[in-house]
């Protein structure tokens, strides 16, 4: 089902809930108006009734209290003078105009006297209370011990207003819930134009492959947000593949080459031409060559991740610059949180790199705030040649190595830098040192 068909859907279940609760909600509401002015009508019908009998009967037989809604007789032998006269005395129906209604007057299960054509369906009864049964509401009035009177009025018009009511409430609800389904499904058409496009370009992709593809930047608010996050996301995966092409080409090269140089040692030694002392010692430089370039191929496709616990970067930093016989400038201790490990690592890259390219040129470690309060500035400074602006602008790349350097090494020593400095949400800055030299500056946010 498709989400188009599912809003439609959705939208014409919430019209007919709203309708019907609405439609409930008026049908009780009609309901009690309607019964309660039948309720009335038949009070009205009995209370006629009860001034009929007492008008025929020249003095005031019953005294009718109407606040406790029942009827007493004014002297004892006004029960008698009833049951003799009432058979002899047949009285008019006083119903009212436009409806049915009948009464009968009993005394100890027996009928005296009946207005109109009383509904068998409807058992005798004492009950104050308005029922009703089969289309008849009925009701009795207590006129004295053991004597009432039991009137009831048919209710099948007001019952074929409520069945009416019922069905127009069920049919306005389906027939709106139609028509807002069907004014939903025409305009969530436009409204999920760019959904459509997202979706086509997503399947373009998946059975190309080809990440230049883009999604027109259609919609506003949450449709327009999801169409321009989708196309960074391919222009990162883009440049992703771009970077893993180059990257795994890059590693191959560099891979084959301490292995070129093992198989020819080998080679030269079974053909007599080395010493296997010879052969043993460029095997195992060319297999730590081949460790350290695994380790940094390695940071390299963490892409820095790490696990990050609180540690002291000025008592790290101090280790690192001792354990390489340079000097150190900065606080006895600062705690942030990081992964020593590739802060370590890191560190040791840049003295590496400056130990290279500035062979007994002056080198210092420095650890500093930065000028931003939520960063610290763990710096390597030397006194060495240097290096050009086109050099600094490329240097962090990886396998990059500056034209015409012969000085050993992958080109991947300030790429693992990079790498740490961005897993620790910082950067890696290289600036030229006044008057020569350069000073790498690795900069770590402090939480």
């Amino acid at each position: 089902m498709s989400l188009r068909l599912r809003l439609a859907l959705f939208i014409a279940l919430a019209i007919a809930l709203a309708l019907l609760v609405q439609g409930f909600l008026g049908y009780a509401s009609f309901e009690r108006l309607q019964m309660g002015n039948l309720e009335r009508e038949l009070g009205a019908y009995l209370d006629r009734i009860v001034d009929q009998l007492e008008g025929r009967r020249g003095p005031r037989m019953f005294r009718r209290d109407r606040d406790r809604d029942e009827t007493r007789f004014s002297s004892s032998s006004s029960l008698e003078r009833l049951r003799e006269n009432a058979p002899r005395l047949p009285l008019p129906n006083p119903a009212p105009a436009g409806g049915v209604a009948s009464a009968r007057l009993v005394r100890e299960g027996q009928v005296w006297q009946e207005w109109g054509s009383f509904p068998e369906a409807i058992p005798p009864s004492e009950n104050p209370e308005p029922r009703l049964e089969q289309n008849w509401l009925y009701q009795s009035v207590r006129l004295g011990p053991g004597v009432y009177l039991q009137g009831a009025i048919e209710a099948s018009q007001v019952r074929a207003s409520l069945a009416g009511y019922q069905q127009t409430v069920l049919f306005t609800a389906l027939v709106v819930a139609l028509l807002g389904a069907w004014v939903a499904w025409l305009v969530s058409g436009p409204a999920l134009r760019p959904l459509r496009h997202l979706q086509e370009a997503t399947r373009r992709v998946a059975d190309s492959g080809d990440l230049s593809l883009r999604v027109p930047a259609e919609g506003s608010g949450e449709l327009l947000q999801l169409s321009q996050t989708f196309n960074q996301m391919l222009e990162r995966l883009s440049a992703f593949r771009q970077r893993e092409t180059q990257f795994t080409r890059n590693a191959a090269h560099e891979l084959r080459t301490p292995l070129t140089a093992m198989r020819l040692q080998l080679d030269s030694q079974q053909q007599g031409l080395a010493s296997p002392e010879e052969t043993l010692a460029v095997v195992r430089e060319e297999v730590e060559r081949m460790s350290r370039l695994s380790e940094s191929l390695l940071t390299l496709a963490r892409e820095g991740r790490g696990q990050k616990v609180g540690l002291d970067l000025a008592q790290l930093a101090q280790e690192v610059a001792a354990r390489n016989s340079v000097p150190y400038r900065g606080p006895e201790t600062l705690r942030l949180t990081g992964d020593p490990l590739l802060l370590v690592q890191a560190l040791e890259n840049l003295l590496n790199n400056s130990q290279k390219y500035a062979p007994g040129a002056p080198v210092q470690v420095e650890l500093e705030p930065a000028p931003d309060p939520a960063f610290v500035i763990l710096r390597v400074r030397d006194e060495g040649p240097g290096m050009p602006p086109e050099v600094l602008a490329r240097a962090t790349e990886p396998f990059y190595r500056a034209p015409g350097v012969r000085v050993p090494g992958h080109g991947l020593g300030l790429s693992v830098v990079a790498q740490v400095a961005q897993a620790h949400q910082g950067r890696l800055v290289l600036l030229p040192n006044r008057p020569q030299g350069l000073q790498a500056e690795l900069w770590i946010r402090r939480a």
